[in-house]
């Protein structure tokens, strides 16, 4: 597929999938084999489950969920997506976010095969979310969990982690 068609695909999980809720779209837009390296669940489900479990999740801690589309980059079988959550969590849990506005920036770098997301790699601050969720004591204070960040990586279509041999890969620097 070219790149603006796979821009349009990512685009379209997050405006039908992750901010409408429309679950079931996720079984045609993820292929049965995903795998989302540092998503919130990401040893729980996979395949299009693991991304229903995470948006119901989601908008379930948090009633006014919402992301927008930052940045959205193609190139041959990858997409980058840098993207900015808006959200707050429920009446009486937590503590104060650490950000007032209650935003969430990170990004999502995807790899595309025959039409479907086979494979994300995330890059987001989930101690961020357990604080806001009253999981993480406020003293902790928020701190990146984003694989990315911790080895000191850029994150660039480049830094993603590929198979050699892969032919959805090749070429993609």
């Amino acid at each position: 597929m070219t790149a603006a068609h796979n821009r349009r695909l990512v685009r379209r999980m997050v405006e039908d999938v992750w901010n409408r809720g429309d679950l079931a779209l996720a079984d045609v837009l993820v292929a049965p084999g995903y795998v989302n390296h540092g998503g919130l669940i990401p040893d729980v489900a996979h395949g299009p489950e693991a991304i229903k479990v995470a948006v119901a999740l989601y908008r379930t801690a948090f009633p006014t969920f919402h992301i927008t589309v930052e940045a959205l980059v193609a190139e041959g079988a990858m997409v980058e997506l840098q993207w900015a959550a808006r959200r707050s969590p429920p009446a009486g849990a937590g503590g104060a976010r650490p950000d007032p506005q209650g935003t969430l920036r990170g990004s999502t770098r995807s790899r595309l095969a025959d039409d479907q997301i086979v494979e994300s790699w995330m890059s987001w601050d989930r101690a961020a979310v357990l604080h806001d969720l009253g999981r993480v004591p406020a003293e902790a204070g928020p701190r990146s969990d984003a694989p990315d960040r911790q080895a000191g990586r850029a994150t660039t279509l480049g830094s993603v982690p590929r198979r050699a041999d892969s032919k959805e890969t090749r070429g993609v620097r």
